[in-house]
This record gives structure tokens, sequence and C-alpha cells, in this order.
């Protein structure tokens, strides 16, 4: 029997920037809408939700698949993924290792809901953090940018 964790994520079907996508998530569906306030303002050139399947070949324990959230090209030809979370957990830190150990050309960030400021409590989180941190570029604390672009990007959930 396998033990399914339910998270309370509501998943969003949306358009966004001509692209239609079924978000697991509010913050994936957030994230989007982040995304593509930057490729508008000319940060990035584009971003693609779920577009590339990894495959770990070899592995004896799942996951054996990873499709990272997203994957964002820059302006100069270059491109890298992004993987959004609400909550840090183990199965997260293991898609990061097995992508550097299969993959370690693909440059791998973490967009995190929120980054908890205050570690006391919090040894198994910080620990995860510090792990994923290994495997990955930098890790992003969304809630912050959600801060700074309030009024400049409609950040509401428009369900379809």
């Amino acid at each position: 029997m396998r033990i399914i964790k339910v998270m309370g994520n509501e998943p969003v079907n949306a358009t966004i920037g001509g692209k239609y996508c079924h978000f697991r998530s509010q913050l994936e569906y957030k994230w989007a809408k982040y995304l593509q306030f930057l490729k508008n303002s000319g940060e990035i050139k584009d971003w693609f939700y779920e577009s590339l399947e990894y495959r770990f070949e070899g592995e004896k324990i799942a996951p054996y698949v990873y499709r990272p959230d997203f994957e964002i090209h820059n302006n100069d030809g270059s491109w890298y993924m992004q993987e959004c979370k609400g909550w840090h957990d183990g199965t997260t830190n293991s898609k990061f290792c097995r992508m550097a150990k299969h993959y370690p050309d693909v440059i791998m960030e973490l967009v995190l809901m929120r980054i908890p400021k205050n570690s006391k409590g919090k040894s198994k989180t910080a620990h995860r953090r510090a792990v994923a941190s290994k495997y990955c570029r930098r890790i992003i604390d969304a809630s912050e940018i959600f801060k700074q672009i309030k009024g400049l990007v409609n950040l509401e959930i428009i369900v379809e």
C-alpha cells in the first residue's frame, strides 16, 4: 500500500501569456504569472510549464521520472529549470540529487512559498534546505518576491 501525502494544493487551470496550463498548485499558477511579468518586461525570453521530462535510469527506488515545473529561457540563449514547492520535503532533495547525478549540466533552482526566518524547531527543514542548496543554484523565497511585485502583477487566482 502506498501512502499519499495530501498537502492541500488546489489545482488551477489557466491561460497565461497565451499558454493554457493545468497548474498543480496555486503557487505554480502565481509563479507563472510572475514569469510572464518577467517575459513582458524583457527580463527573460520565455518560460514553459512542465515541458521536459527527465528519466533516472538504474535507480532502485522512486522517483524514476522527474518533470520540473518551469523551464526558463534567458535572452542570451541560456536556460534553467525551476521547481516550486510550498513545503520542502525529502522527495525534493532526492529529485535534485538525482538531477545532479544523471543530468549535471542542467541548472536547477528551488522556489519555496516561504522560507522560515526562525530555525527554532525547524532543524529538519533547515537541513533539507542545506542539502538542496548543494544541488541547486539558488533557493528563492516566493513570498518576498510576491510582496515586491504586489500591485504590478495581479496574482489573484482566476479559475477557468
